[in-house]
């Protein structure tokens, strides 16, 4: 008798999906907290210690606010870059040659930043 071969069960061969990825969350950015120094405290701007007497009246109140608020490093003078935001928010986009010839005709001493006086001249003078 012939030996019947026993027909072998083989396990199907079954393909494995390859497991979806899970969407990696990203941590979001860590807010930067300024610490408080300890020690001095920092010193207030320039123009803050500074007593104008012409500032009773409400208009030049108000001009030295607008003075304030452009003289961004509270240096008390307005720098060449914080003169040509200045300008760019009146409407004015002045290239490099405009910006010189306007800050040459402000900073009267020519010393390059625009004091609170030649602020108050040109700005009185439009």
């Amino acid at each position: 008798m012939a030996a019947k071969k026993k027909a072998s069960k083989k396990k199907p061969v079954v393909k494995k999906k390859p497991a979806a990825k899970k969407p990696v969350k990203k941590a979001a950015p860590k807010k930067v907290v300024a610490k408080k120094r300890k020690g001095t405290p920092r010193n207030p701007p320039m123009h803050a210690k500074v007593n104008h007497p012409e500032l009773e009246d409400d208009e030049h109140e108000e001009v030295f606010e607008i003075f304030k608020v452009y003289d961004r490093d509270g240096s008390g003078s307005i720098d060449r870059g914080e003169f040509a935001r200045l300008l760019e928010a009146l409407g004015q986009s002045p290239g490099e040659m405009e910006l010189n010839i306007a800050l040459d005709v402000v900073d009267a001493n020519h010393s390059g930043k625009i004091s609170w006086d030649e602020f108050k001249a040109w700005w009185s003078s439009r």
